[in-house]
């Protein structure tokens, strides 16, 4: 008897183990993902804790935000542009940061300098303003854009 009340209670326990909650958050594997500069150099990071994805900067200052479709607004509104599959695109689908491991066309993230384990500490984020409107998707392309990455984030 008391051995069929322990295999009860185990294949309880399994199963009860087993059950979906949808209503918990689908965090990625890694809780920041480092952007790499068309140098190869860590310049920023999405903090992927964050309720609006937040991108830092290394040395801690918030410069914009990531929704869950891969737009980035500045938090003044300011569409800045796209992140997909692991690269930002600026307004005219060129890159201006990547992820490592990344490599197609110009991009190649496969060797990238070290990452500094010192960020500066994260700076209070400010509150988003109202969107702009994004301008027409453009052709992605697997070039650098002209533009670098510190000055993608400058409000204009």
């Amino acid at each position: 008897m008391k051995k069929l009340l322990l295999i009860l209670f185990v294949i309880g326990g399994l199963v009860s183990g087993c059950s979906k909650d949808d209503d918990k958050p689908v965090i990625p594997q890694e809780a920041e993902v480092t952007l790499f500069d068309k140098n190869i150099k860590p310049i920023a990071y999405i903090n992927y804790v964050d309720d609006d994805l937040t991108i830092y900067m290394w040395d801690g200052i918030p410069v914009a935000y990531l929704e869950e479709s891969g737009l980035i607004y500045h938090f003044n509104g300011q569409f800045l542009g796209w992140y997909m599959n692991g690269v930002i695109y600026d307004k005219e689908g060129y890159a201006v940061a990547a992820k490592k491991g990344v490599v197609r066309g110009e991009i190649k993230m496969n060797e990238t300098y070290a990452e500094s384990v010192i960020k500066g500490v994260k700076h209070v984020k400010p509150i988003p303003h109202v969107h702009s409107l994004k301008p027409k998707t453009p052709s992605f392309r697997d070039k650098w854009s002209e533009t670098s990455l510190t000055d993608f984030f400058l409000p204009q």
